[in-house]
C-alpha cells in the first residue's frame, strides 16, 4: 500500500511540476499567435493571410507589433512567409454564426 502511495505522490508532483512548464512553451495548443494574426490581418475572411495581407503582417512585424511578432514560429528574430502562411493553417472561408 505504501508503494502504490509513494508513486502516486511522485505521479501527482510530477504533473504539478510540468503544467507550468508546458503551459508557457508555444505549441498548437497554446499558442495564439496563429490566430491573433488571422483576426488581426485576414480583411477578405478567407481564413488564410495572402498577397496585401501579408505585407501588412511584414510592415507590422518591422514595427514591433506584438500580434505580427507572434508569428516568428522559431523566435529568429525574422518573419519567413512560411511562418505567415502557418498562421491560416487550412484556409478555406469559415462559416459565420447564426447562418
Amino acid at each position: 500500500m505504501k508503494r502504490i502511495l509513494t508513486l502516486l505522490a511522485i505521479a501527482a508532483i510530477g504533473a504539478v511540476l510540468t503544467i507550468p512548464a508546458d503551459a508557457a512553451k508555444p505549441g498548437k495548443k497554446g499558442r495564439k499567435g496563429g490566430s491573433e494574426a488571422i483576426a488581426t490581418y485576414d480583411k477578405d475572411g478567407n481564413g488564410k493571410i495572402d498577397g496585401t495581407e501579408a505585407d501588412a503582417v511584414k510592415t507590422d512585424f518591422a514595427a514591433g507589433k506584438a500580434a505580427a511578432k507572434s508569428l516568428d514560429a522559431n523566435k529568429d528574430g525574422t518573419l519567413a512567409d512560411e511562418e505567415i502562411a502557418a498562421a491560416g493553417g487550412k484556409g478555406g472561408k469559415r462559416k459565420k454564426k447564426n447562418q
